[in-house]
């Protein structure tokens, strides 16, 4: 069964909000390394520090480390491929409202599209995936009832553990078990 055009239009707005997010986290992370090799590779850097009593080997080494983390995991690169996906979520969005009377023909095309996209997807952390979908709840008419409660610790590490095993509530649910603690 093919899902109606609002499912699938939040879930590709939902979609390409998780990209936005994930792309701007990989550019910022792009520019702090790179901000961070070219200025401690520099030599009045280096003088500079030394004078505070800093030997230059820890410099050299803090130099050697941001390089090899920048160059291991790619930021840039990370960035363009998200930016690739958000942009593919969006032209798919596109698509979506253009139609005002859509049949069942075009709410499956646009879901294979949707899947199509998702193949491209590297693994995808589900904390940054409930903030996508809480975005998208709150730029559609979604009650906010509905909206995932996202626990402190995983808002934190977010873009760091993938908690492929925790299921988010939704904040009424949350509100419930939190009066049953009590």
């Amino acid at each position: 069964m093919v899902p109606d055009r609002e499912n699938i239009r939040f879930n590709t707005l939902r979609n390409a909000l998780y990209h936005t997010a994930r792309r701007r986290r990989f550019e910022r992370w792009s520019r702090i390394f790179s901000f961070l090799v070219v200025i401690l590779g520099a030599a009045a850097i280096g003088d500079l520090l030394s004078g505070l009593g800093i030997d230059q080997k820890w410099i050299g080494a803090v130099v050697a480390l941001v390089g090899a983390l920048q160059l291991v995991f790619d930021f840039a690169g990370q960035a363009r491929m998200h930016q690739a996906l958000q942009r593919d979520y969006y032209h798919l969005l596109a698509d979506i409202e253009a139609k005002t009377d859509p049949t069942e023909v075009h709410c499956a095309e646009w879901y294979s599209k949707m899947i199509r996209i998702t193949a491209d997807e590297p693994p995808f952390l589900r904390a940054v995936d409930a903030k996508a979908y809480n975005d998208a709840a709150s730029a559609t008419e979604v009650p906010p009832g509905e909206r995932l409660h996202i626990p402190f610790l995983h808002r934190i590490f977010a873009n760091v553990f993938s908690f492929e095993a925790f299921e988010f509530d939704q904040f009424c649910m949350a509100v419930q078990k939190a009066e049953e603690r009590i």
